[in-house]
């Protein structure tokens, strides 16, 4: 395979790389809104159960430790799908450039 051939196949693998990247940040995001609109709903209903000041500051930190926690998850998420598509590039770069050394005219 010629280096024109190979420098051609590499961008061709770093692009559908970056795109099922994007595609994959994409979805978590979208579920990560779908799951804070879900914990807002949940939480909202729960309000009338409150009646008085102990109650409320409980529901609150029950709340915060809720969205904390699936940010957390949502990051983990996303951090491990630019950890694959970093591996994933590394190594198209390194099959691409990893070419056969010609062998050395002897004299």
């Amino acid at each position: 395979m010629s280096i024109i051939e190979k420098q051609v196949q590499l961008g061709r693998e770093l692009f559908e790389i970056n795109a099922a990247t994007v595609r994959r940040l994409v979805e978590l995001q979208s579920e990560g809104v779908k799951q804070y609109f879900e914990t807002n709903q949940d939480f909202a209903k729960r309000l009338p159960e409150v009646k008085d000041v102990s109650s409320f500051v409980e529901l609150q930190r029950e709340y915060g430790k809720t969205v904390w926690s699936n940010t957390q998850e949502g990051w983990q998420s996303g951090g491990e799908v630019v950890r694959e598509a970093v591996e994933n590039a590394g190594a198209a770069v390194r099959s691409a450039f990893n070419a056969e050394e010609p062998a050395a005219e002897t004299a």
